[in-house]
């Protein structure tokens, strides 16, 4: 017997959506932690709950500040390079 397909709408019962959110959110770092082993890549996965609450995951050989240090820099140099691109396209 399949799984069938679940609607994605918020659910109104305070329990039941902190019941999920605390399995989806073991889940989301198994699955985080499996695509770090078998591609050997740097996962980092933060997630803030209804109430605030900060959970994270990072996966094991890497600090967590060496990832958000990283993902800022590449941020700053993507928002660099996507202005000189749209400046350049705008001239033509």
């Amino acid at each position: 017997m399949g799984r069938r397909k679940l609607e994605m709408k918020r659910i109104e019962n305070k329990n039941s959506r902190q019941v999920t959110f605390s399995k989806r959110r073991l889940g989301l770092n198994n699955k985080a932690r499996q695509l770090s082993v078998l591609c050997d890549v740097d996962v980092a996965v933060v997630v803030f709950s209804s109430s605030g609450n900060l959970y994270e995951y990072c996966s094991g050989s890497t600090e967590r500040s060496a990832i958000v240090l990283y993902y800022i820099q590449y941020h700053i140099f993507f928002l660099a390079f996507a202005s000189v691109c749209c400046h350049v396209r705008s001239k033509q």
